[in-house]
């Protein structure tokens, strides 16, 4: 199955609500891709505002 990003946080994922914050809105248009091991440490997770680890689009269409 397509991942799918969430609008609100860019979140991937292939279920229909993210699992980040439980948003139905979706895209499949999305680019570009970051992976967030430890969001505490990681300053790209806090210049994006991403506070959980996971896979993210960097840009969401």
């Amino acid at each position: 199955m397509k991942e799918l990003a969430c609008r609100k946080c860019r979140m991937l994922t292939t279920e229909k609500a993210c699992p980040n914050d439980g948003s139905t809105e979706l895209s499949n248009e999305w680019s570009g891709l970051i992976v967030i091991i430890n969001a505490e440490k990681s300053q790209v997770a806090k210049t994006l505002g991403i506070t959980r680890p996971g896979r993210y689009a960097l840009k969401v269409s």
